[in-house]
């Protein structure tokens, strides 16, 4: 389908296209849910569920239950991080329930769809690539904060203002509408599926206390960390990354792996040869071409007899200075950069807080 397109999934398609709703064919496509699992969700900025003709599958998928094409497809969208932004049409507004807003979904009703119709496409007319077209004034919606993260931002413009739901949203995707960010890298230790699972009330209460902690997965259990947890999925970190993309590097992982995971970034072991300058910008183009950020521990520049690690957030190369919590006080943390912290670090950052 044309990616202008906004997709509604129902089981009774007609409806929309007739009164009182009588939407335009040119603006959406309705898809019964037998179908979606041939369709591409990656072009497509929303999507529109049907709770009431597909109410079963939905509370099947709610509970975690995937065991037909329906409720694979089903998942599959609503856990994606980089996928569309998704809302499910109900007849009446209520609360968002705590399972739909881990996964980042919005309630919407019958009289509101078309204006959400009519504002996705003409926003898609618009081109984010560079966020200089936006002003002081402008006010950015969810769809705007997604769209700039789809196309490589790890910021939001200087001076824009945000609705209340795009900044849930930006939260959520680690977008900051200042130049200065501060991130937590914690280590998530498990030695099997069970093990990571029963972690899972205490990371997604961390996840929620602290919007800028990252999650430092081994690369081998980062496809069963996306599965136990896929809201989280956006916020891991792998502890290594090889600048090469394809090759016999026996326990390595490549930048493009590491996206296919939906990792937010890698860290650069500070040992050689990752170190080396000409094998630090081979690893720097692909990172920053499909959005990785990497982090890394070791110095950046020399100058005569003293290191300088660059106080930026954003280090040379787009790298991201990373500090270990045991040379970083709680109570003075940096205004940029990462640190590796442990639960009792956060924990004195909270104390301080007075949280």
């Amino acid at each position: 389908m044309n990616s202008n397109q906004v997709l509604i999934i129902s089981d009774n398609p007609s409806r929309f296209f007739i009164e009182p709703l009588a939407l335009s064919p040119d603006k959406c496509r309705a898809a019964k849910l037998d179908s979606i699992r041939y369709l591409g969700f990656s072009a497509l900025q929303t999507v529109v569920i049907d709770c009431a003709s597909i109410s079963q599958t939905l509370k099947k998928v709610s509970l975690g239950i995937r065991d037909d094409h329906e409720t694979q497809s089903l998942w599959e969208l609503l856990s994606g991080t980089r996928g569309p932004k998704v809302y499910l049409l109900v007849e009446k507004m209520a609360q968002t329930s705590p399972e739909m807003q881990q996964l980042g979904v919005e309630y919407i009703i019958p009289g509101e769809l078309r204006k959400l119709v009519d504002t996705t496409v003409d926003q898609q007319t618009r081109s984010f690539a560079g966020s200089e077209k936006f002003t002081q004034s402008t006010v950015l919606t969810a769809d705007d904060v997604r769209s700039l993260h789809q196309n490589g931002a790890r910021n939001l413009p200087d001076g824009c203002t945000l609705t209340p739901w795009a900044a849930e949203v930006a939260a959520s995707l680690n977008l900051s509408n200042s130049k200065h960010q501060l991130y937590f890298l914690l280590p998530v230790i498990a030695e099997s599926r069970q093990g990571l699972a029963n972690q899972r009330e205490e990371l997604f209460s961390l996840a929620s206390r602290f919007p800028g902690l990252l999650f430092i997965v081994n690369e081998l259990y980062l496809p069963v960390f996306n599965g136990l947890f896929p809201s989280l999925s956006g916020r891991t970190v792998a502890p290594s990354v090889h600048w090469a993309s394809h090759g016999a590097f026996t326990g390595e992982v490549s930048v493009q792996m590491l996206v296919d995971q939906r990792c937010f970034g890698a860290i650069i072991p500070p040992k050689k040869p990752y170190t080396d300058p000409e094998n630090l910008k081979k690893l720097s183009a692909p990172a920053q071409k499909h959005g990785l950020a990497l982090f890394c521990t070791f110095t950046l520049a020399s100058n005569g007899t003293c290191d300088i690690i660059a106080s930026d957030r954003r280090a040379a190369d787009g790298m991201i200075s990373l500090y270990q919590s045991g040379v970083v006080d709680p109570g003075r943390l940096p205004e940029s950069g990462a640190v590796a912290v442990t639960k009792d670090f956060l924990q004195q950052i909270t104390i301080r807080k007075g949280n």
